[in-house]
């Protein structure tokens, strides 16, 4: 049985988050591999190496969305981490940050056009 309040990650980082109709408990440590719930299966992350990722000059989107603004211009510098543009998915923005140090060569979108997983937004030198 699940508890409130539910341990999510979203990329790397933890949060507790208070489930309306669940009992209120500390929740469990999370479990590593296979879930234990029949029927339900959790994809493993993705990596930098696994299929339709760009190469690592390309700041691709992780999430279908809109792309909301772009913080860069070409010639600018960027450190890893550093946001460069924001896309909106389901009314959520979600800050889309340099993978690596590097020039941006290009940017790929314009704010409001539509992007899928794993689409170019940002080309660095």
């Amino acid at each position: 049985m699940t508890h409130s309040p539910v341990e999510v990650t979203v990329e790397g980082e933890t949060f507790l988050v208070e489930v309306a109709g669940l009992p209120n408990q500390p929740p469990a440590r999370p479990r590593r591999g296979r879930t234990q719930i029949p029927g339900i299966v959790v994809p493993p992350p993705p990596t930098r190496t696994s299929a339709g990722r760009g190469p690592e000059n390309i700041i691709v989107s992780p999430l279908s969305g809109r792309v909301i603004s772009i913080l860069v211009r070409p010639g600018d510098q960027v450190s890893t981490g550093q946001e460069v543009c924001v896309v909106e998915a389901m009314k959520m923005e979600q800050s889309i940050r340099a993978t690596r140090n590097g020039i941006v060569k290009e940017v790929l979108v314009q704010p409001m056009d539509p992007v899928r997983t794993n689409d170019p937004l940002i080309e660095l030198e």
